[in-house]
């Protein structure tokens, strides 16, 4: 498998690779079967040698992929990803809260048996990042089956779920997919993302990025803040529904933060060239959303409009 997964790195024999049937043969090497009996190391570099051969033609290769069956493996391996992000989180607090009188053991960090299995998890935590979610991110460029295949492993929500704790640069990626396929599959994706949960997890990621942005003592812009915004604003003219929902949500009072914040004086105003520019990204987003707002004049007076602009 490592022959193959290293292989797979020369472009000259990718089209070769492909045409033996691979992407067929490779993805039952994903399951937990396959991974029970073989180890871990295996299934990495069976992912490896099928993103590389998917990124060589990304829409065609990832329908066969996806025609394979690959997506629920891959959806599996992102859950995992995103239950990761809350262990710590779970086990910080069961340790504040812990029996202050247990009993005192050594340091688990000096076993090398717990060395190893952190080794093992930070491993599969970099393939999943690197390999699976750019790949899962890509089937919603292909067809509308393969979308549908997606949909019923619950593709969405598990975006809507990594999108709350991975990167800027990754978080870009997954709005701009998440209003691609609102585009495509307008009603389905729109009912969703009109639903509690979703708009209070689009709502808390705009919240921090534009909280990031109003922070006057800071003289750094969140780099991605422009594309985040472009895109919102795509998905916000594709549907009025999912722009009063935000609206309602709290990305109003999220958006009118940095307004009054770090792009009117604050450091990052004078340090950087296009705050004007976002400034005016940032209302014509809120003026989309008054446009869609069943009571316009409530709008003006909930948000103080007049006396903000």
């Amino acid at each position: 498998m490592k022959t193959l997964e290293h292989l797979t790195h020369d472009p000259s024999v990718l089209a070769a690779v492909k045409d033996s049937g691979a992407i067929t043969q490779l993805v039952p090497f994903l399951s937990r079967q396959t991974e029970a009996v073989m180890g871990q190391d295996v299934v990495l570099q069976a992912l490896g040698a099928l993103y590389n051969i998917c990124k060589f033609n990304k829409k065609v290769h990832l329908e066969v992929a996806a025609t394979a069956g690959i997506i629920p493996h891959l959806c599996r391996f992102a859950n995992e990803l995103s239950s990761s992000y809350q262990a710590p989180a779970a086990a910080n607090s069961a340790n504040s809260s812990g029996n202050a009188l247990a009993p005192a053991v050594g340091d688990p960090l000096a076993d090398p048996a717990v060395l190893q299995a952190q080794a093992a998890v930070e491993a599969r935590r970099t393939a999943v990042r690197a390999l699976v979610l750019p790949m899962l991110l890509g089937m919603v460029h292909t067809s509308s089956s393969t979308r549908a295949k997606l949909w019923a492993s619950n593709g969405l929500d598990l975006f809507l779920t990594l999108m709350a704790n991975e990167d800027a640069q990754m978080q870009v990626g997954i709005m701009r997919t998440l209003d691609l396929w609102l585009a495509e599959d307008h009603t389905r994706v729109e009912n969703r993302l009109c639903q509690r949960e979703a708009v209070s997890q689009l709502v808390e990621v705009y919240s921090r990025l534009c909280r990031a942005a109003a922070n006057t003592r800071s003289a750094v812009m969140p780099q991605t803040m422009p594309q985040m915004l472009d895109t919102l604003k795509l998905m916000l003219g594709r549907s009025s529904k999912v722009a009063v929902a935000l609206a309602t949500g709290g990305l109003v009072t999220a958006l009118l933060e940095p307004l009054t914040g770090g792009l009117v004086g604050g450091p990052a105003a004078a340090n950087m060239a296009n705050a004007p520019i976002l400034r005016a990204k940032l209302l014509e987003i809120i003026r989309i959303m008054y446009q869609h707002y069943p009571r316009p004049k409530e709008f003006i007076m909930k948000y103080r409009i007049q006396v903000r602009g």
